[in-house]
């Protein structure tokens, strides 16, 4: 009987962990050194389970393979993977939702808070000991102002708890929840997205990529949103409009910006937004805490041992959509 293998894509935090755990199971693995955009076709030939990250895993090889069972997704977003070629023949795709809800959530109001408060530029002064120039760095509460919530699944939803001590207006689009979920969580919800943007001094992204949302913020409704309004965006790069938001915020249009995730991953190092200091920016890195890596390492090596096994794994995508 052959050994079973399973290939980790990436050198993702915790990697160590989910091989030594399946090791321990009798499983054959390899962990890529390097961070590959589109999967190596043999990877998905030769092994029977793939634990990926944000690596892409292109169609030609799912239309060959005769040996993958599962491609488990180290997260929540499955558009790097071609889920309904998957289903077609008969491929496991999973993926952990709510794993990482609280840290990016939590990371979702240090970026409001930190660009409130302006703590990168006080951190500059300081360094420079730049006493003199205190009066030209203000900062502004948060308490009071209304933070409109794009998307009010689990995300979503953790960050409304954590904004209530905050005293702020919360103002929610999503077509999708109840009317008891909207009273559950004292927030005020809009039937159109216009209506939110124009209202917000804030507005957060917490939606999944879809045909339907990409693009979902262009130069029309960066352009409606309130000027000096602050824009957060730690769902999926191309839902914003990086062009438009550029302009947005170097025009002064918008106030400020924090884009956790990009339109071409890794991105570029000739993006014209890594040149604006008024955008805060991170690496696709919300929900990179010890905590989820742990969680999310040893969910990943025990769903991929229970296909082994001959059982169904858990969160099999198709059955949420």
């Amino acid at each position: 009987m052959k050994q079973s293998r399973v290939y980790i894509t990436e050198p993702i935090p915790m990697h160590d962990k989910m091989a030594r755990l399946l090791r321990s199971s009798g499983i054959e693995v390899e962990v890529s050194e390097v961070f590959h955009e589109y999967v190596p076709e043999d990877k998905l030939l030769e092994f029977d389970g793939v634990i990926v990250a944000d690596s892409k895993i292109p169609a030609e090889p799912i239309e060959k393979t005769e040996r993958l069972k599962i491609i488990q997704k180290f997260g929540v977003g499955v558009d790097n993977i071609p889920v309904e070629l998957c289903k077609s023949r008969g491929i496991y795709v999973c993926n952990i939702p709510g794993i990482n809800s609280l840290d990016v959530a939590e990371f979702t109001l240090a970026a409001i808070l930190s660009i409130l408060h302006r703590i990168r530029e006080r951190d500059r002064m300081a360094r420079k000991a730049k006493w003199s120039e205190r009066p030209k760095v203000l900062s502004e509460r948060l308490t009071g102002k209304t933070v409109g919530i794009i998307g009010f699944g689990r995300i979503g939803r953790q960050v409304a708890m954590l904004l209530k001590p905050f005293k702020v207006r919360i103002v929610v689009y999503d077509p999708y929840i109840s009317e008891e979920v909207v009273r559950e969580f004292g927030v005020e919800r809009v039937e159109e997205p216009d209506q939110l943007l124009k209202t917000s001094d804030i507005v957060t992204l917490h939606i999944p990529l879809t045909n339907e949302t990409r693009h979902m913020i262009g130069w029309r409704e960066l352009n409606m949103m309130k000027r000096n309004a602050i824009l957060i965006n730690t769902s999926r790069g191309a839902i914003v409009d990086e062009e438009a938001l550029y302009k947005a915020v170097k025009s002064g249009r918008l106030k400020s910006a924090h884009i956790d995730v990009w339109s071409i991953e890794p991105v570029p190092k000739d993006n014209p937004m890594l040149k604006i200091r008024r955008i805060q920016l991170s690496l696709h890195q919300a929900s990179w805490s010890t905590n989820f890596f742990t969680e999310a390492a040893e969910f990943c090596v025990e769903n991929v041992l229970k296909t082994f096994r001959g059982l169904k794994p858990l969160n099999v995508v198709w059955e949420s959509l």
